[in-house]
């Protein structure tokens, strides 16, 4: 029987975080069709609204490790030991792919170009590892915005939020009204959201929203355990749907201008309407209660693998997904919802297979 400690784990942090793990793995891979632009039916258009979902996912996982640092008391020199961990668990990570990716892919490098790509992440290979750069971003900046957080009126953490927000998504806001004013007038050329409105002032460079959903999570958190939030699940899925709704609007708008379907998940994690969804997700969770002793300790399990799970789903994904391709129905919506749980439990039980070895286990782990 499988342990994992649960007498001091909050158990919506690890449905959230079970719930965000399965979302990334259906993202990555799946063979739902949402091609509005080559097959504009009712059923392709469904699947894009719900395709949009995925959105929240990453936003999660930064709340939830917020939640998690932010209320708590912390040691910064075991702290910064784990950051210099989480350096070497990237190269390490991007060196694993590249040889297990070798043969799937039946690619050869020369050693330069297998240099470049171990360093600065290949794209489509390795560069799903941006994930553990921008959270070391967060760790090396965490004991400012700790200090910020525990002053009690916060006006420094304030300050720091509001900039996060206006060079990021404010950025995209700008980017949306532009974008949907040039549609509504007959422009038939569009920059996607490239545009940077702020590239001379901006002391940020590319997923510092992260900062934001770190520092919101802390906030919500907080405010969950002193019972200070009293919103209703009706609202809170109300705002959820209204909000993927007009994602899902802004994506077809995207699409008929550009003639390119618009990914609303990636382009999406720094939205106005995946940051309520965000928000409404992670409320939702925390109004849910937990008193099923084993549905516990399932959560538990994956909720603390979900790092391992994300590092190995790469790896499950690519070797099954042509196979799954070529089921009947494999492209059904049901269907694919099945197979983002086969990923999820697959990669799970290779990562609990490396915990129980001694040299491996913190390949998988911080």
């Amino acid at each position: 029987m499988i342990k994992e400690k649960t007498k001091n784990r909050i158990f919506y942090y690890d449905a959230i975080k079970v719930f965000a793990i399965y979302l990334v793995c259906i993202y990555h891979y799946n063979n739902i069709n949402y091609n509005i632009l080559n097959n504009p039916n009712l059923g392709v258009y469904i699947n894009y609204y719900f395709y949009g979902i995925s959105s929240i996912a990453v936003p999660l996982f930064f709340m939830v490790n917020g939640g998690l640092l932010l209320n708590k008391p912390y040691k910064l020199r075991s702290h910064l030991k784990k950051v210099l961990y989480m350096y070497i668990l990237v190269y390490m990570w991007s060196f694993i792919s590249l040889i297990i990716f070798i043969p799937i892919e039946r690619a050869s490098y020369s050693l330069k170009y297998f240099f470049n790509a171990w360093f600065f992440l290949k794209q489509g290979t390795t560069d799903h590892l941006w994930f553990l750069k921008t959270l070391i971003s967060v760790y090396l900046l965490f004991p400012f915005i700790k200090e910020f957080y525990d002053i009690p009126e916060r006006q420094l953490l304030k300050l720091f939020c509001f900039i996060v927000f206006v060079f990021s998504f404010g950025n995209l806001f700008l980017n949306t009204m532009l974008n949907s004013v040039k549609f509504f007038l007959g422009f038939n050329h569009f920059n996607d959201n490239s545009f940077d409105f702020f590239l001379l002032i901006s002391p940020f460079g590319n997923y510092y929203y992260a900062f934001f959903y770190f520092i919101a999570g802390g906030i919500l958190s907080e405010k969950v355990k002193n019972n200070k939030i009293n919103v209703s699940n009706r609202v809170l899925l109300t705002s959820f749907f209204t909000a993927l709704f007009v994602l899902f609007l802004y994506g077809v708008l995207m699409t008929a201008s550009s003639n390119t379907v618009y990914d609303t998940v990636w382009n999406g994690n720094y939205s106005i309407m995946t940051l309520i969804m965000s928000v409404s997700t992670f409320l939702f969770f925390s109004k849910l209660t937990y008193e099923n002793e084993n549905i516990n300790h399932c959560l538990a399990i994956i909720g603390a693998s979900t790092l391992g799970i994300y590092l190995v789903h790469r790896f499950v994904g690519a070797v099954t997904i042509p196979y799954f391709r070529h089921l009947i129905l494999s492209n059904s919506f049901v269907l694919n919802i099945l197979y983002g749980f086969f990923l999820v439990l697959s990669s799970l039980l290779i990562v609990l297979l490396l915990k129980k070895l001694p040299l491996l286990r913190k390949t998988v782990d911080i």
